[in-house]
């Protein structure tokens, strides 16, 4: 039963939204930080996934005495997450209480310490586990002229306030201290999203609960297609005509039917409309399912143009192709040439139909093998969500 009714709800929240920051002074001053209590968000509090979920998740089966929290926007869906989670809704009270008494504050991407009325305190450990691996599209200090001042003033004091970042091979190392205005720990035990790849036993019910959702039939071939974003949020450098493409898709499936799942990038959630890109009726958009890596596991195919989830789904040897039709225009420019990557490119629907068709497995496991160990230097074993668990245990406070 909810005290409020929606007016009062939205009265209160504004309030914080705008003064946060007196009661969250109050709070740090006659409020201890409570050992082993950690709050948790992904994607600016849109999501329950990447790094911080799979965290969560092993800290709740293995150290249950942890207190987690997550904090979501009020338009996010939490229905279906693990009870064991405590969630919490932005500018809210107990979202500023949780954010200065919390031992760990846990982050896929940077915080904005003003949004969650938060400075970090004696006791405190800030770990930023970021959304990425190995990254194609340049990032940070080598998109510094692409970005705003805004988060440009944001990723620094984020860089200072953080304790502990993650690595998953020595590209990604290289980058951290490189090109993210960080000097500090850096934790190359892989990164915890990429541990679901190696639990190869728990993929076939992956597989049936995300098929019973969307009523595709288990049979089918499942092409994931998952373009990242572009700065102006168009559309038109998504727009495949699935008539066309799914005949070439069956043919390299082995003949069976094939469904597509459209999983645009969560920073265009709730600001471009999907129907033009559902021309199919074997295509569904599932970019509001929460955890990407789920659906990368349970795919079969995937099909991108310049996110890093390539090299996170390739970690399972199965076919990746690129779609990408702006590469002289994308604007953030690539850490490697498109005719070093193991992936077939195509610039255009016609040239998409023909590496489909066309496709060389041994050849493609061959450069696959050769990218991850020469090129990136892929350490990935499954173990990331241990070895992170392991550090915050060896880094709490005595209460």
């Amino acid at each position: 039963m909810k005290l409020f009714g929606p007016a009062i709800r939205w009265r209160i929240n504004r309030f914080f939204k705008l003064f946060g920051h007196i009661p969250a002074f109050f709070i740090r001053c006659f409020c201890p930080v409570k050992k082993g209590r950690v709050m948790c968000s992904a994607y600016f509090f849109k999501q329950y996934a990447c790094n911080p979920r799979y965290l969560t998740e092993y800290l709740l089966d293995n150290y249950p005495d942890f207190e987690i929290y997550w904090v979501f926007k009020r338009s996010v869906d939490i229905k279906g997450i693990d009870k064991r989670v405590k969630c919490i809704r932005r500018y809210s009270w107990k979202q500023i209480v949780v954010a200065n008494t919390a031992e760990y504050i846990v982050s896929n991407n940077r915080i904005d310490p003003f949004r969650l009325y938060w400075c970090k305190r004696e006791g405190q450990k800030y770990m930023m586990l970021w959304h990425g691996g190995v990254a194609l599209k340049k990032i940070e200090k080598d998109a510094e002229d692409k970005l705003s001042y805004k988060y440009l003033q944001t990723a620094k004091y984020d860089s200072k306030a953080c304790d502990l970042m993650i690595s998953g091979c020595d590209f990604q190392t290289r980058l951290l201290k490189e090109k993210f205005w960080y000097d500090g720990e850096i934790l190359e035990k892989g990164i915890p999203r990429n541990d679901i790849f190696f639990k190869t036993e728990l993929h076939g019910e992956m597989r049936k609960k995300i098929c019973g959702r969307y009523n595709i039939p288990e049979g089918n071939s499942i092409v994931l297609y998952a373009p990242t974003f572009r700065k102006n949020r168009s559309i038109d450098p998504y727009r495949i005509d699935w008539n066309n493409v799914i005949p070439a898709l069956r043919k390299t499936s082995g003949n069976k039917e094939v469904t597509v799942l459209l999983r645009l990038h969560p920073n265009l959630i709730g600001s471009v409309d999907v129907t033009p890109l559902l021309n199919n009726p074997a295509v569904i958009d599932v970019t509001l399912y929460h955890d990407m890596q789920e659906l990368l596991c349970i795919s079969d195919i995937l099909i991108t143009d310049y996110s890093s989830s390539m090299f996170d789904f390739t970690m399972q040897w199965r076919p990746c192709f690129l779609y990408a039709t702006d590469i002289e225009q994308y604007d953030r420019g690539y850490y490697f040439d498109f005719r070093d990557l193991p992936y077939p490119v195509a610039t255009d629907e016609a040239s998409l139909i023909d590496i489909i068709e066309n496709f060389d497995k041994d050849k493609y496991n061959e450069d696959l093998k050769q990218f991850f160990n020469e090129r990136v230097g892929l350490f990935e074993d499954g173990n990331a969500s241990r070895s992170l668990a392991e550090w915050m245990l060896s880094h709490s406070i005595e209460q």
